[in-house]
């Protein structure tokens, strides 16, 4: 597989159309070619190696010797074996500064720019952030290809959003893959729950072949989060047992229960993560008890060290008059009182109050 300098800009350039922002073409730094130069800003090499771990390079070699999967089907298989293996690490949230409305600034060693000891301490867990999983992604897709000369494949940065995902371009379609849209549920989330995948693009498709082999991805899986859980409720024992231990506790609002027994199934059913929880239950929120009903709020974990601890969001909001968190850490919804706060040693901090230091960074454990 070679790098085609113009095929690439072409592929940026449907890019920047489609999502009405400016990106980079970012490549492989381990690849570099005399004929392709940073171009203006537009094009440049990456600032960490892209490589594969193990346990995800087996996946890959098995998806690549399946004679039974075309390459468009491959390639959707090893965008879902991503998703289903890396959970998102949300604390990279709190290290986000926003600059204005539509532009936020984050360090460069939070997994852009990383060093060994980073590398090391993310062997521990599957935690992931965009720079990570989207070099995954590209260098996976590369083995695959590795044999057509007309597959260019690069990762696409958008600067202000602080975002990598990935771009393909060959003579067949131009598409983009994202697994962690910070603007919906991320398919790290939705693949994990059988929900349809939404962080693929197709830009340029003309005989609707990626786009036939997407929808045959998608034809037996839920679009819709909140109707989805509608349904496990509904047929699901868990849900059955909570509203049993209600029944036998205290009256509960309606939509308490129906927010119980949706943390339930994804806990139970689908082991959806605190990142994935919180952005899963949040939407269920905005719809069940609207944006207003509910507000977000950091929780403290504690690591061996200052290098070490956490911050992750957590939401309270308000049902009938009382107010609830939902701890996304112990994936617990219970009543709150504003008064935590000020404990000495508070567990949660009111989502204005916490600002990091960029000169104390996180190691990645």
């Amino acid at each position: 597989m070679s790098l085609d300098k113009t095929k690439l800009i072409n592929l940026n350039d449907l890019v920047s159309l489609h999502f009405r922002r400016k990106h980079i073409i970012v490549l492989n730094p381990e690849e570099k070619q005399d004929d392709i130069e940073e171009l203006n800003g537009n094009i440049e090499y990456d600032k960490s190696e892209w490589k594969l771990p193990a346990n995800f390079q087996k996946l890959v070699n098995e998806i690549a010797k399946n004679s039974q999967l075309n390459n468009e089907d491959k390639i959707l298989s090893i965008f879902e074996q991503l998703c289903k293996n890396y959970i998102y690490d949300d604390n990279l949230i709190s290290y986000i500064q926003k600059i204005d409305d539509e532009s936020y600034d984050l360090p460069d060693w939070y997994g852009r720019d990383i060093d060994e000891n980073w590398e090391k301490n993310r062997e521990e867990h599957n935690r992931r952030v965009c720079y990570e999983v989207s070099r995954y992604l590209a260098k996976a897709l590369i083995e695959l290809f590795k044999d057509r000369d007309d597959v260019n494949i690069c990762i696409l940065w958008d600067k202000g959003n602080t975002h990598y995902f990935v771009g393909l371009t060959c003579n067949e379609y131009s598409i983009t893959l994202d697994s962690d849209n910070f603007n919906n549920i991320k398919d790290l989330t939705r693949i994990k729950a059988d929900l349809t995948a939404q962080g693929i693009v197709i830009l340029d498709d003309k005989d609707r072949k990626f786009a036939s082999a997407l929808d045959k991805f998608n034809e037996n899986r839920s679009n819709d989060a909140i109707k989805k859980i509608e349904n496990e409720i509904d047929n699901n024992t868990l849900s059955q047992n909570i509203e049993n231990q209600t029944s036998q506790q205290t009256q509960e609002p309606e939509n308490v229960t129906f927010l119980k027994n949706a943390i339930e199934i994804l806990k139970e059913k689908y082991n959806i993560d605190s990142q994935g929880i919180y952005e899963y239950m949040k939407e269920i929120i905005d719809i069940k008890l609207g944006p207003e009903s509910r507000k977000k709020v950091w929780k403290k974990i504690e690591g061996k060290d200052n290098k070490a601890t956490r911050y992750i969001r957590c939401l309270v909001l308000n049902a009938n008059n009382q107010e609830y968190i939902l701890d996304v850490d112990t994936m617990i919804l219970r009543t709150f009182d504003e008064e935590e706060f000020k404990k000495e040693d508070a567990e949660f901090i009111p989502y204005k109050d916490l600002s990091h230091d960029w000169g104390e960074p996180y190691d990645g454990s």
